[in-house]
């Protein structure tokens, strides 16, 4: 059996009770917010440096500093040499 199209799922959630229909899309939002991943609050954490995370990987820093460089010589903007 195929699932339900939006459009169908839309037409069935709308023939439901004003109060069932509410509790109905609380209950989604809840459980799309639980199954949600969220980023740590960087304010509450230890959060480590983004240089030590990339401790190990010393190519991938000096490759993303090379970018940065590029796309600011390209955009004229001032370098850190001057």
């Amino acid at each position: 059996m195929a699932a339900p199209s939006i459009d169908e799922l839309l037409a069935t959630i709308r023939r439901l009770p004003l109060d069932e229909r509410r509790q109905l899309i609380a209950r989604a939002i809840g459980e799309a917010d639980a199954d949600t991943p969220q980023p740590p609050d960087v304010r509450e954490s230890s959060a480590t440096p983004l240089l030590g995370l990339m401790n190990d990987e010393p190519d991938v820093v000096d490759r993303a500093c090379a970018l940065a460089y590029a796309a600011r010589n390209i955009a004229r903007m001032r370098s850190i040499d001057d």
